[in-house]
């Protein structure tokens, strides 16, 4: 699934990232929105920022990101489309009304220590495309590893400043394991994204 975000979105994010880097520390570039889960890379970035500066108007453009890249709240993670709707309606922010989600990329935010692990299981269809995408929130370096049910490796990658994906084609539909280990001292906070 490529996305590819009209003109007038493009137009929209631009601005609300640069009002929301205004007077912050430096933190990594944001993923190009052309990028397959860029779109959603960019909602989480706009809309936490958002959240620390209190910008109604921000937190709307996210929530509305996320909703139209079809994104939802892997297992066990908060629905950041509803608490950034609900945020910048108590800030005055008229909102559309959500579409209904019945599949698409599921997002989850976390934060690692340093030296440690993060390991998940996630299933995947057979002959169809999968991708597990993650960009770090800081400074450091993140490595993605996914492996077969039966431990074989399928994909390595190291994430810093720009985000990594690992994409395959499953044999057999099977739970995957994916592993993000911090290979630096200090924690790291960072988005993975799942189809």
């Amino acid at each position: 699934m490529r996305i590819r975000p009209s003109a007038p979105v493009a137009a929209f994010v631009l601005p609300l990232v640069l009002a929301a880097c205004a007077g912050h520390h430096p933190t990594p570039p944001l993923a190009s929105v052309a990028e397959p889960d860029g779109q959603i890379f960019a909602a989480l970035d706009i809309g936490f920022r958002a959240e620390e500066a209190a910008d109604g108007a921000a937190l709307r453009a996210a929530a509305s990101l996320l909703d139209s890249a079809g994104a939802r709240p892997a297992g066990g993670q908060a629905d950041l489309m509803e608490r950034w709707r609900a945020m910048a309606a108590e800030r005055g922010e008229a909102l559309p009304p959500v579409r209904g989600r019945i599949a698409g990329p599921a997002y989850r935010n976390g934060v690692i220590a340093g030296g440690a692990a993060a390991v998940l299981r996630d299933s995947f269809h057979s002959g169809r495309a999968a991708r597990v995408s993650v960009q770090t929130r800081g400074a450091g370096t993140l490595r993605l590893s996914i492996r077969r049910n039966d431990g074989e490796p399928v994909c390595e990658a190291l994430a810093s400043t720009v985000p990594v994906s690992c994409q395959w084609v499953p044999v057999w539909s099977e739970p995957f394991t994916i592993e993000i280990t911090n290979l630096t001292g200090g924690q790291i906070p960072y988005y993975l994204i799942t189809n």
